[in-house]
């Protein structure tokens, strides 16, 4: 599993400014939390999750992924990467809620309200239902089609030359593991949780996981 880093870099010190934290996966699968935003232009910074911020839609998501005989496991993975488990998310090519539906996406599979929590899980499972079936047995075709659209991995036969495509594969992909995913999310909040106070050469206070030695 790749190493999770999380480093919070404060403009002073004091950890009252460490109250709004937000984390992001970067371009190479790593996870960084900070509290001074992100300059990513696929999507805006979400708020960190917390256990009980998945707990809450476990229940959505086991039933609309028994439903349509989708892993819940690979739901997870792909609404951690698409919006962090935040149903009001929106991003910059405005694909909201959970699963980050795009509005005319959205109306293609019978979501009115797109920011409610269960018509966007049962649009967006309905919806990696029929790219399953666009392209079955290749979950790379279906990732990427979920990121680019059908039509770009149809036209481009297989996943598009995309550099933002060709990374949300591998970021979904090192989430998904059918046989551990359980013990991998459980020790990300282990890691998550051992967070340490230090002061930089600089006098900037930072919040790590990995403190140096």
């Amino acid at each position: 599993m790749r190493r999770l880093l999380a480093v919070i870099t404060l403009l002073s010190a004091g950890w009252a400014q460490a109250e709004n934290l937000y984390t992001y996966v970067d371009s190479n699968g790593v996870k960084v939390i900070t509290n001074l935003g992100s300059s990513r232009s696929a999507r805006t910074t979400q708020p960190e999750s917390t256990p009980s911020d998945e707990g809450r839609f476990a229940s959505l998501i086991d039933r609309f992924s028994k439903q349509y005989g989708i892993s819940s496991d690979l739901v997870e993975a792909i609404i951690r990467v698409e919006s962090n488990y935040d149903p009001t998310a929106v991003s910059a090519k405005n694909c909201k809620g959970l699963m980050q539906l795009h509005p005319d996406t959205a109306k293609r599979f019978g979501v009115t309200d797109i920011f409610d929590p269960e018509e966007n899980l049962h649009g967006g499972i309905k919806y990696l239902r029929y790219l399953m079936d666009q392209f079955p047995d290749n979950l790379d075709h279906v990732l990427a089609a979920y990121n680019a659209g059908e039509n770009a991995v149809s036209r481009h036969k297989g996943i598009p030359p995309y550099r933002e495509t060709k990374n949300y594969v591998k970021k979904v992909k090192s989430l998904y593991n059918p046989t551990s995913i359980a013990d991998a999310v459980e020790q990300r909040r282990k890691i998550n949780r051992r967070i340490v106070r230090m002061v930089d050469s600089s006098g900037n206070v930072l919040l790590t996981n990995i403190p140096s030695s």
